[in-house]
């Protein structure tokens, strides 16, 4: 088999894109899945007419700057993306709050549901606005904001437990950590900026991604999983697979953490949706686990392309730092707090969690996360064997995924 300068192992939506970028800067790339499709990119879940995907409806990174617009700008591809009213809904334990594209409805969601904290509120938002025009007038007062920790501007306020839960469950989902883990500039874009709806949601994004890398000259083989190293003495030259040992110069596994969370999956009938609800629901269920909550992502009314008539397709993703067993019929039971009755109009409940083959690694190869301007990477690790990289395939996270790809890029180009 020739050599590659790049080999990818998995055609996840990182894989996918990482692959597209670097054959558009002319290197030689193969990517190995060991299914037959691109349906694990977004983990799509196809079951008696209904349809859905694992991945998010929306995301930040579509604006300016943005990851998925620095990748969209790179390979010349055009992303359709909009702005729904409402954007998405929080839900607490007794709080519910829809999330607008103009901020003055938002907050009078929240003056409605935190009236003894309007004054800090209002001072907050503000005060943000204050830090954003700055940014606008000085590269310093840029650059600070860009890099400066969220946790020093939103302790002034001295926030209640339950509306600090509102913006922790917002900052968990969107980027991953919790709102004094993130920047000020993504505070900002949290509070300031609505996320966008994808037009074909990821799926169409990852055929974009696999269109390009193929006209680009790229390979990419199906049905190949690759479970050991080659290597040339203590060097690692490239991966062992069923018709041989594919050569290259960098490795790239675009893999799901062993530990990665499930998906539910849920056919019900359409009447037992409650006209408020959103296609987007935020919900944490207990104050005393304030990292443990439920993203619900719902399909579209009279969308018979995801589920049949008079029906929808709802997926369920349980974040949780608990170690244990998750009980899909107790989560089911928790989100009938937001859908009454749903037991009862419940088609079919479905769980896909991970079913990733294992590379084995060789004795003494580690991974490290690589570091960035905010600290070590939360998905992209740098081996031992220096030429070897690991890029967590984080379906519930595809900002992050995409922003560590054109950083990866970069840093092997």
């Amino acid at each position: 088999m020739p050599k590659y300068d790049v080999a990818v192992v998995g055609a996840g939506l990182g894989g996918l894109a990482a692959a597209a970028l670097l054959s558009t800067k002319k290197k030689r790339v193969i990517v190995l899945e060991r299914s037959g499709s691109l349906d694990r990119a977004v983990g799509i879940y196809e079951k008696d007419g209904y349809s859905y995907c694992a991945a998010p409806s929306c995301s930040y990174g579509f604006e300016r700057g943005g990851a998925f617009y620095e990748l969209s700008a790179n390979l010349g591809i055009v992303q359709s993306v909009s702005a729904q009213t409402p954007s998405y809904q929080v839900a607490l334990p007794d709080h519910r709050i829809s999330i607008y594209p103009d901020q003055t409805e938002t907050l009078a969601e929240l003056r409605r549901e935190f009236p003894r904290e309007v004054n800090m509120l209002m001072r907050f938002y503000r005060d943000l606005q204050r830090l954003s025009e700055n940014m606008t007038k000085s590269r310093l007062s840029a650059y600070l904001t860009t890099h400066r920790p969220a946790a020093w501007f939103i302790r002034k306020y001295h926030f209640s437990s339950e509306l600090t839960a509102y913006f922790d469950i917002q900052a968990l989902y969107f980027y991953q950590k919790p709102v004094t883990g993130i920047s000020l500039l993504n505070l900002i874009t949290l509070c300031d900026t609505p996320p966008l709806y994808l037009e074909g949601g990821f799926k169409k994004l990852a055929d974009q991604l696999n269109s390009t890398f193929l006209h680009q000259g790229g390979e990419i083989v199906f049905n190949q999983p690759v479970h050991e190293f080659a290597f040339q003495g203590s060097r690692i030259i490239g991966l062992k697979t069923k018709k041989g040992v594919v050569e290259a110069d960098t490795i790239l596994l675009n893999l799901e953490h062993q530990s990665a969370a499930s998906t539910i999956y849920l056919g019900l009938t359409d009447t037992v949706i409650p006209v408020s609800m959103c296609p987007e629901v935020l919900f944490l269920p207990d104050y005393s686990m304030p990292r443990d909550f439920l993203s619900l992502s719902l399909s579209a009314k009279d969308d018979i392309a995801h589920a049949p008539k008079g029906m929808r397709v709802m997926s369920m993703a349980h974040r949780s730092e608990q170690k244990s067993t998750v009980d899909m019929q107790a989560l089911v039971d928790r989100i009938s707090t937001l859908i009454p009755f749903l037991n009862d109009y419940l088609v079919f409940s479905d769980e896909h969690g991970s079913s990733e083959d294992k590379i084995v690694l060789p004795e003494g190869v580690t991974f490290k996360p690589v570091r960035s301007g905010e600290g070590r990477s939360p998905l992209l690790s740098r081996g031992s064997k220096k030429n070897v990289f690991l890029l967590e395939n984080s379906l519930r996270s595809p900002l992050q995924v995409i922003s560590e790809v054109n950083r990866f890029v970069k840093k092997v180009s």
